[in-house]
């Protein structure tokens, strides 16, 4: 049982991230609609590996690159 409990908290950031990248319009993305799409994609890989923690390294990298870059203090 802790180790299920362990693997859901694992995968929660990528889930959200995945969750936070479908509902995002095209525009907020640097490349438009192709860079969400591959981000969509990239996603799906942070999902599937994130028990081994390479899929965390992505879910940081979609935080720097598309999460941050439209807050008031990423375009700063």
């Amino acid at each position: 049982m802790t180790f299920f409990l362990v693997i859901l908290a694992l995968e929660f950031p990528a889930i959200m991230a995945l969750l936070d990248c479908y509902h995002r319009r095209p525009a907020e993305f640097a490349g438009g609609a192709e860079d969400r799409r591959s981000w969509l994609r990239w996603l799906w890989v942070a999902v599937g590996t994130c028990w081994l923690l390479v899929g965390n390294a992505i879910v940081l990298g979609y935080y720097w690159g598309v999460v941050k870059r439209n807050t008031p203090l990423g375009r700063a």
